[in-house]
């Protein structure tokens, strides 16, 4: 991130080929990549789905009422309360906090979030329009190609998975730069809104994980990776897509940045309590 901004600073770019780059090729890939490193669990990843539909959900009630007690439009700010960044924030501090197991949890509960981002987040950003736009999009057949490929133990060729894995790894890095590459174009007037947006990704996150964890009765490692995957700060996807459909990017990249600093804070203590 810090690259990026430190880029925008000097150089003006169009981001426009590699946001395209991350939809619709770096993203599917790593979901694909995820999806087929190691067989899937059926029952634990259905339980983790639905616990992450829970979530959205909850944040879905939340956002929507900040949005329409603010008087702001939904298409910029609610996918930012719904949607966490599981992904290149979240999976580490699993694997720190829960090992291995922990870790495996939080992949599906990563790739549970993406599939939901790319087809409710878009309709929510696509809204007025053509509802088929989930569909032109590759990350909804890569997911599904994925679950197929490890339910059936179906094996990949070396080279086709080797360069599959090599254009996923390749998403996280380039999102984070175009993300700092705007953040150089903010403007200090967005901050405090910035922060309450942040500040419900983060809050609403956690409550609703504790309570989906209670209502699905789940327990252990499996409960606690929900609770803190839950309580991430804004996915940095959530920009890319608002820079794709021309929905205020720069108060999207402002809002990710508030939450994730909020959450340097709220990270720790929500760790602690887990392992207590």
């Amino acid at each position: 991130t810090l690259i990026g901004y430190l880029f925008g600073k000097i150089k003006k770019i169009n981001l426009t080929a590699i946001n395209d780059f991350v939809i619709y090729v770096s993203t599917p890939c790593l979901i694909l990549s995820s999806l087929t490193e190691e067989p899937i669990e059926i029952s634990l990843a259905g339980k983790v789905f639905v616990a992450v539909i829970g979530v959205i959900l909850g944040c879905l009630i939340i956002g929507f009422l900040a949005v329409r007690v603010l008087n702001l439009r939904a298409k910029v700010y609610l996918p930012t309360v719904l949607f966490a960044n599981t992904g290149n924030m979240g999976l580490p501090l699993v694997l720190f906090a829960f090992g291995d197991l922990g870790f495996n949890v939080g992949i599906l509960y990563m790739i549970s979030t993406t599939v939901l981002h790319y087809s409710l987040g878009i309709m929510i950003l696509n809204y007025g329009k053509s509802p088929l736009e989930v569909f032109r999009l590759p990350l909804i057949y890569s997911a599904v190609l994925g679950v197929a490929f490890s339910v059936m133990e179906w094996n990949m060729p070396t080279a086709i998975h080797n360069g599959i894995d090599l254009l996923g790894e390749a998403s996280i890095p380039t999102m984070t730069f175009a993300l700092g590459y705007k953040l150089s174009e903010v403007k200090l007037t967005d901050l405090k809104r910035s922060f309450l947006f942040g500040g419900l990704r983060v809050g609403a996150g956690f409550i609703f994980g504790l309570v989906v964890v209670k209502m699905l009765d789940l327990s252990g490692v499996i409960a606690s990776v929900v609770i803190l995957q839950s309580a991430m700060p804004p996915a940095v996807f959530n920009f890319v897509l608002a820079e794709k459909y021309k929905q205020d990017s720069q108060v999207v990249a402002s809002i990710i940045m508030a939450g994730t600093l909020i959450s340097i804070i709220t990270t720790p203590i929500i760790i602690a309590y887990l392992l207590r």
